[in-house]
């Protein structure tokens, strides 16, 4: 289950956020911030029916919301390298890849 865990939310929300803030490098702070993140997610009446982590079905929004915490600590802790953002969650919204294809027909 951890495993699980780290790969479906705090890997991809962690490597998110250091992509968008350019970091200098990575921290154990990122990855604690972003099990907090998590955990923050799940409503009182998830807990209620046992559920430990948000539903799956609303990845990409918990994703954002957990990326934009742990841009949160790359810039206190002096690690990233492009401007600071006034909005967290916006400036990762910018950050998150969209395909879009060319209609050739």
């Amino acid at each position: 289950m951890n495993g699980l865990v780290n790969n479906l939310y705090i890997f991809p929300a962690v490597g998110m956020a250091v992509y968008a803030t350019n970091a200098k490098r990575v921290s154990d702070e990122m990855f604690i911030e972003a099990a907090h993140a998590v955990a923050d997610q799940v409503t009182d009446d998830q807990l209620k029916l046992g559920m430990l982590f948000p539903p799956q079905s609303n990845i990409l929004e918990v994703e954002i919301k957990t990326a934009a915490r742990v841009a949160r600590v790359v810039f206190e802790s002096n690690l990233a390298r492009v401007a600071r953002p006034a909005d967290w969650e916006v400036f990762i919204r910018g950050h998150v890849y969209k395909p879009q294809y060319r209609n050739l027909v």
